[in-house]
């Protein structure tokens, strides 16, 4: 088989790979893969081999194992397995050997054009010194957006949302302070709803953005309104997306979210709390993470300290009640929830819109906080939409 035959196949599993990188490098250790089994073919590379080779190309501990597969209880193995799977039976893997180094340059030209291009060369860092790695797209001059994603997420999930906004707008979004530099001396930083909020314009000052449109998805809605709230004259519209809202009380509450909610509490009280439900929480996400987001989802849970991390940062958002921060998010806002949103309830984005001074509430007939990663269809209409209208540099 030549090069040019096998090339499609050969990109694929190699941005299959690269986009692994978080959730392995997080694991700290290898993770077997599977690979097919059946006759090596001398002087070739075929699926075990390729994988093998890209992954050392890309520094993935990954490892195929022809031996792996039917005892594989390894949850995350068995996710990446998933996510490989349909790539590594592809029959076009399998080249000559003497051909390893066509092989290197479709990786290279892969992760060129993959989502690492969104990627900054450089941390910006906080006033406390935490170190937010962030994404850009779009045209500089162009007018400004800011995303703040679902924490403790990577921000490759927002990849449709970069490339759809980026055509019109400059777009800048950042990973989870302490969740994603694992050198971070964690317990040294800030994690309140307060130090997310001034992560907003730490962001927006290394870039020169004077003002910008400020999106929030998921817990990020929240940071949205903290951000909005501080700093008025900085964000001169708004958008929150299927955000989970504490309002006092009396909360409109869906029983998963009460659960998650009480889980990432007893998680946040120690590390060794986080260390004794680990296995449960992750238990609970692998039933509701996509197979085509589930590398990414994980991610948050992929150690006992990454999951305290998670609770700790995500609890600092999730469990303050926004009601106080309401009366003072003067800006045009966008606030859109679903009827069948089966994780944050739609009654909060309801409840929120009515007491912002100047919002407008769009419930949409299907959708929830995962779905939203995908974009397309009427939420590209819905957000364009509104940004035509308030988006301004």
């Amino acid at each position: 088989m030549t090069i040019d035959e096998a090339r499609p196949a050969v990109a694929a599993l190699a941005d299959a790979v690269r986009a692994l990188a978080p959730l392995v490098g997080a694991l700290q250790r290898p993770v077997r893969v599977p690979v097919p089994a059946g006759a090596r073919t001398a002087g070739h590379l075929g699926p075990g081999e390729l994988l093998t080779h890209i992954a050392r190309n890309l520094g993935v501990a990954l490892v195929a194992d022809p031996e792996a597969g039917a005892d594989q209880t390894d949850a995350f193995e068995v996710v990446i397995h998933r996510w490989l799977e349909p790539l590594l039976g592809a029959a076009a893997l399998d080249v000559p050997a003497e051909l390893a180094g066509d092989v290197d340059k479709i990786v290279a030209d892969t992760v060129a054009g993959s989502f690492d291009r969104y990627r900054s060369p450089v941390d910006v860092v906080a006033d406390d010194g935490a170190l937010l790695p962030v994404y850009t797209a779009g045209d500089p001059s162009a007018p400004a957006i800011v995303l703040a994603s679902a924490c403790g997420m990577p921000a490759e999930l927002c990849e449709p949302w970069l490339t759809r906004l980026g055509r019109d707008h400059f777009v800048v979004t950042w990973e989870s302070r302490g969740l994603f530099r694992p050198q971070e001396k964690f317990d040294d930083l800030a994690y309140d709803a307060g130090a997310q909020a001034e992560d907003v314009f730490a962001v927006m000052d290394h870039f020169g953005l004077r003002t910008a449109h400020l999106m929030g998805f998921c817990g990020g809605s929240v940071v949205g309104l903290a951000a909005a709230g501080r700093r008025p004259e900085r964000i001169s519209s708004l958008s929150l997306w299927h955000g989970a809202y504490e309002l006092g009380p009396d909360s409109p509450k869906l029983d998963h979210h009460r659960n998650i909610q009480a889980l990432m509490a007893m998680a946040a009280e120690s590390r060794q709390a986080a260390a004794a439900v680990h296995s449960v929480f992750l238990q609970t996400m692998l039933g509701s993470a996509p197979l085509d987001m589930a590398h990414l989802v994980l991610y948050p849970f992929a150690t006992p300290e990454l999951f305290y991390r998670y609770c700790r940062v995500n609890g600092a958002i999730t469990d303050i009640d926004v009601s106080p921060l309401l009366d003072h998010v003067p800006q045009p806002t966008l606030v859109v929830t679903s009827d069948d949103d089966n994780t944050a309830n739609p009654l909060g984005s309801k409840h929120v819109a009515a007491r912002l001074p100047d919002a407008v509430l769009q419930v949409e007939p299907h959708g929830n906080h995962l779905s939203l990663f995908k974009m397309g269809g009427r939420l590209d209409e819905v957000a364009t939409g509104f940004l035509r209208r308030h988006a301004q540099r």
